[in-house]
This record gives structure tokens, C-alpha cells and sequence, in this order.
């Protein structure tokens, strides 16, 4: 069946300040009850909180049969992530890079960058066409389909994000961020 995961992205956080940023972003959700911390297992998870409904949309909630009542709150937990990642929605075949200088669309990303953002944090794109030189992070996307990004908050089998709660994270993080979501 898979889990069905948003992911809501920070697209300006440093890997220096990606940590702090995810424990004020953690911080500000438990603040809004949209998130309660759970002792689970010697450690703490992440589970809606007593307000969760004010950040979803109900009405357009696809996965209604997996649970009985809308009452009752979403399943997964809601979940920091503050390294390099690659963060996507479903992809039905690869975007292509878009150029943060020209805006040419380029489809064949080297996959070095990848592995480089992947084991450091930092990689750049040559573009073809105007042949300059920019940070992966930089780069936009066919669909706004990928981001390579150093934070990223995971709510997993939740209603899918209301834009007005997305705007407000992004605003209590005090940069840009996009929204995600796919099937894992």
C-alpha cells in the first residue's frame, strides 16, 4: 500500500544552519498544536497534535478509507529532515534542470551531481547554453519537481497541506519553501 508523504521544504537553509532552523520549525509546530511530541521507545516521535486540522485540507483527503472517522488524526509521524537530501514529488520520468542564470531547461543533469550533493552538500551545474556555473540549490525544476535542499519537515500519511500553513512555516523559517508530496 505505501505511505503517502508531504514533505515541506526549506529552500534557502544552509547545511550549517539546517539543525537549528529544523528545532525552531519542530518548535513552532508543537507551539501550534499541530504536532504533539510521543515518548516512543527511549526516544520521542511526532504525531498530530490537537490542532493538526487547522493545517490540512479534509475535503480533497484522498486516503479516507484508511481511516474510519475524519475525527480521528493521521497515522504517521512528522518527521525532520536537516541534511543534504534530495527532495521530489512523484516523478514520472526525470526533470530537467532549469538554468538560474538563461532559464534554458537542460535534461541531462550529470549524475556526479547527485553523488557529490549526496556526500557533501554542495555541488554545481554547468549550464550548456550560457555556459555559467551555479550551486545545485540553485536550479529550478521541470514541474517544480526536485529540490536539493538542506531541510525538510516529512508529514507522512497526512491530509494534504492547506497552502495558508505551508506559507506560515515558511515565514516562521524566514525563507522560500515548496511543497512536496509522493508515495513511498
Amino acid at each position: 500500500m505505501g505511505t503517502y508523504r508531504q514533505t515541506v521544504v526549506d529552500l534557502e537553509a544552509s547545511g550549517d544552519e539546517a539543525a537549528a532552523l529544523g528545532e525552531r520549525g519542530r518548535a513552532w509546530l508543537v507551539a501550534e498544536g499541530v504536532i504533539r511530541p510521543v515518548p516512543w521507545r527511549g526516544d520521542v516521535v511526532h504525531l498530530a497534535g490537537p490542532r493538526w486540522r487547522e493545517a490540512v485540507e479534509l475535503v480533497s483527503w484522498d486516503w479516507r478509507a484508511r481511516i474510519k472517522d475524519l475525527e480521528e488524526e493521521p497515522g504517521g509521524e512528522v518527521g525532520v529532515v536537516a541534511r543534504p537530501a534530495v527532495f521530489h514529488s512523484d516523478l514520472s520520468e526525470a526533470p530537467a534542470a532549469i538554468c538560474p542564470h538563461c532559464r534554458s531547461a537542460d535534461p541531462a543533469v550529470p549524475r556526479e551531481a547527485f553523488d557529490t550533493w549526496h556526500a557533501t552538500g554542495a555541488a554545481d551545474l554547468d549550464c550548456p547554453a550560457c555556459a555559467r556555473r551555479s550551486p545545485l540549490p540553485h536550479w529550478d525544476w521541470t514541474d517544480d519537481s526536485l529540490a536539493f535542499a538542506h531541510l525538510g519537515f516529512e508529514f507522512d500519511d497526512w491530509p494534504p497541506m492547506l497552502p495558508e500553513f505551508t506559507a506560515a512555516l515558511g515565514r516562521e523559517l524566514g525563507h522560500r519553501i515548496r511543497q512536496f508530496a509522493c508515495k513511498i
